[in-house]
């Protein structure tokens, strides 16, 4: 097997983040990166994306810092009241380091930088061409990156471990303009105990625009996906009002159903990662619901790591466990943080989010559970207690 000082072949199966990010990393460190991607035009699919200060310090790495702040929207703040405006989330990026931030972006935004980049540094991006065969593609290849997301087909393929649950709660999104940046530097949500949720999420401006941009979610049981469908547009717009009655401006951009896109998301359990010549990263390694914010920015940091274990290590196979290494703490940990979580905001429970509604906001006062939010959020923490947070990556 080819150690460090040697040029390795290869493949990247999947275009998303976390496949473009190592395509941007590996192509640079001076590797043969061949990307193969289903779709046959470059694109990003899903609604804006939540960049913590963990996934910024990538970007930072990957070198495209510059270009994608100048498209996002800085965010200050989330807050999330209840129907009768009771505050239960009130985080302030402040508070964990003066001078931090979240970052609302447009999809397509960090899609075309990254697409860029990879592009730049000599990786080979070969469109309309799914991979199905692993053991055909590693017959050709010195590593195998498998990053075709959370419906994976690969993944098992690996003969890795996993189990791969679908969440029996899903969301509505559409990106709707914002000219007046009324909705902006602070994330908002608003609840009707754990059935009900709206969000609305500054997500800067999309590709070739220069009108700011938000983010509505609407939380939505799968089972009632279809009813909700049926019952029409000014139903769901009667439910957004009811909830929260200031965003009519955004409501009335909405002129059909085919505005909103639906969203279903896998909680993907992987306990090691890697074979001699394969690796799987992110969401086909470890996706989660979206509640906490990070997939994005635990995809880049996935790149980051397996680019500099592959940098450090003396030969493959010792490199792609020291990512295994590296990374199966913090993954797990917000894995099972989703697990914990997501009941409290999409649920048909009642105590839980009666529990939410009453203590959480408070607790977020107290001196350790103050922290331990603020890590979460913003994407280091590793473990509910003892654990040391996650260095940040450094360009």
């Amino acid at each position: 097997m080819q150690g460090h000082n040697e040029y390795l072949k290869v493949a990247i199966a999947g275009a998303g983040f976390a496949g473009l990010a190592t395509a941007v990393l590996l192509a640079r460190q001076g590797h043969d990166v061949t990307v193969f991607d289903k779709f046959t035009e470059p694109q990003s699919v899903g609604a804006g994306v939540l960049l913590q200060p963990s996934g910024l310090a990538a970007l930072r790495v990957l070198g495209i810092e510059g270009e994608v702040l100048a498209a996002g929207a800085r965010i200050e703040r989330l807050h999330g009241v209840t129907r009768f405006g009771w505050p239960v989330v009130d985080i302030r990026y402040q508070h964990w380091q003066p001078g931090s931030f979240g970052l609302g972006l447009h999809r397509g935004v960090l899609f075309d930088a990254l697409w860029k980049a990879a592009r730049l540094h000599g990786a080979t991006i070969v469109a309309g061409q799914e991979v199905k065969d692993l053991a055909a593609l590693q017959a050709k290849h010195d590593l195998v990156v498998v990053s075709d997301g959370c419906r994976s087909s690969l993944r098992c393929q690996t003969g890795l471990a996993s189990t791969d649950r679908v969440y029996p709660w899903g969301a509505v999104w559409a990106v709707l303009e914002d000219p007046s940046g009324e909705h902006a530097t602070t994330l908002r949500q608003w609840y009707r105990g754990a059935k009900e949720m709206l969000g609305i999420m500054p997500t800067g401006k999309a590709p070739g625009s220069d009108v700011p941009v938000v983010s509505l979610f609407w939380s939505v049981p799968a089972r009632d996906h279809e009813a909700f469908l049926a019952a029409g547009l000014e139903a769901f717009k009667g439910k957004v009002r009811a909830l929260h009655p200031g965003c009519d401006a955004l409501l009335a951009q909405l002129d059909s159903m085919e505005r909103l896109t639906w969203a279903r998301y896998h909680d993907v359990v992987m306990p090691a990662y890697h074979t001699d010549r394969c690796v799987v990263i992110g969401d086909a390694a470890h996706a989660t619901s979206p509640q906490l914010g990070q997939g994005t920015n635990l995809a880049l940091l996935d790149a980051v790591a397996l680019a500099e274990c592959i940098a450090q290590s003396a030969a493959l196979p010792a490199a792609l466990e020291r990512y295994t290494e590296l990374r199966k703490q913090h993954l797990h940990f917000y894995g099972e943080a989703s697990r914990r979580l997501t009941p409290l905001f999409q649920s048909e429970q009642a105590l839980l989010p009666w529990l939410r509604d009453v203590f959480m906001n408070m607790s977020t006062k107290l001196p350790v559970a103050g922290t331990l939010t603020r890590d979460v959020l913003v994407g280091v923490r590793q473990g509910w207690l003892k654990a040391p947070p996650l260095p940040l990556p450094k360009a």
